[in-house]
């Protein structure tokens, strides 16, 4: 399993934020990525798969929790798809949890299309101000941060900051913003609730960012820094409820996690499955089908089983178009529908299994042994 580890938004190694990038042919078990994450202990852990035509679906890892938006690491993904995986387009599309995603490239800058964040005013909670010293002057909230707008950048350089208060609000993270000496914004970024007490460079806090600073300072073309101690630059731009965030990566590493992926899937139980089934339902399938339509899914799946065992023994032969299917794979297909209408109505399967076993035995103990039909 491929690994890359990227610095993103930054002009040249060891600025901006780390990330790694994991390519994928299909998702793994929430928990191994999660387990992968948490391993390399960086900010974020982006894994992609191929999606529809030249599409890609992609997830984010902190080393605690899975987010809905990471900026910095989707471009780190994109970088890779292009210096390293073939990716010829002038756009990658990747479809996430916060929608469609767009990455186009211009020379060595990549530009992100992120959704706006929308943003309210709220009122300083006695929480958030003994996290910060000194205290903000104004307070937001978008949909998975609280933003603290300070008076100068001096006040962003020099906050002292509590972080186990922090990690106390109930968010994904803290952004603390003011007005730049040399650009148009300057902001930090803490997160200790989902594992990263400061984050070099994020590129989904710019989503709530941008929309703010564009309306005070009457212009939708922006410029900004990052000042953690890494620091990054970005270029932003607000286009309706869409947020365009520009900057370049560098490539750190590139290696192999060494994790024997067929011995991880060839000794699936029934309650994996049906956990990996789901997740896959709800990430990349989006949603399940209804319970009628998996129902008539499963009996054609059925019918196609049935079509090849007649061929395979019985005495019908084979058309041209049934010779390079696959019983395995037929068979499969019915298991997974089955899942899918077992997920759907709240069956444990292993559990159903297990009554079922102990159903027969009672029921057909001996009933199978006295049977002469059977000797």
């Amino acid at each position: 399993m491929k690994i890359y580890q990227v610095d993103a938004f930054a002009n040249q190694l060891f600025q901006g934020n780390p990330a790694a990038v994991v390519p994928l042919d299909r998702w793994l078990a929430d928990s191994l990525m999660q387990q992968i994450a948490m391993e390399n202990n960086l900010a974020e852990t982006a894994f992609f798969v191929p999606g529809e035509g030249s599409d890609f679906h992609i997830r984010w890892f902190t080393p605690l929790t899975e987010v809905d938006l990471c900026g910095h690491a989707t471009l780190a993904s994109a970088f890779v798809l292009y210096a390293f995986e073939g990716y010829s387009g002038d756009v990658i599309r990747f479809h996430s949890r916060s929608g469609l995603l767009s990455v186009s490239r211009a020379g060595e800058s990549l530009s992100l299309d992120f959704p706006a964040d929308q943003l309210v005013e709220v009122e300083i909670s006695p929480e958030l101000a003994a996290g910060l010293d000194p205290k903000p002057v104004k307070a937001f909230r978008g949909k998975t941060d609280y933003m603290l707008v300070y008076e100068s950048e001096k006040d962003i350089r020099d906050l002292r900051v509590d972080l186990l208060q922090l990690s106390r609000i109930r968010a994904r993270g803290i952004i603390v913003t003011a007005p730049g000496e040399k650009v148009d914004m300057v902001s930090r970024f803490f997160a200790p609730q989902s594992g990263i007490d400061e984050d070099p460079v994020t590129g989904s806090a710019h989503t709530t960012l941008t929309p703010y600073w564009a309306g005070r300072l009457g212009k939708t073309r922006l410029t900004a820094i990052q000042l953690s101690a890494r620091k990054g630059w970005l270029e932003c731009e607000l286009r309706g409820d869409r947020v365009v965030i520009t900057g370049q990566a560098r490539a750190f590493l590139k290696g192999d996690i060494l994790i024997d992926e067929a011995a991880n899937t060839a000794s699936l139980t029934i309650r994996q499955s049906q956990q990996l089934i789901d997740e896959w339902i709800r990430g990349t399938g989006v949603r399940y089908f209804s319970e009628l339509t998996n129902m008539a899914i499963l009996t054609e799946e059925v019918g196609e089983v049935a079509r090849l065992m007649s061929r395979l023994y019985g005495e019908q032969s084979f058309k041209e178009s049934d010779k390079n299917r696959d019983l395995a794979d037929e068979l499969a297909d019915v298991l997974w529908v089955l899942i899918c209408i077992a997920n759907q109505t709240d069956v444990d399967l292993t559990a159903a299994l297990a009554r079922n076993f102990e159903k027969k035995n009672i029921r057909d103990g001996l009933r199978h042994i006295g049977n002469p039909k059977l000797s």
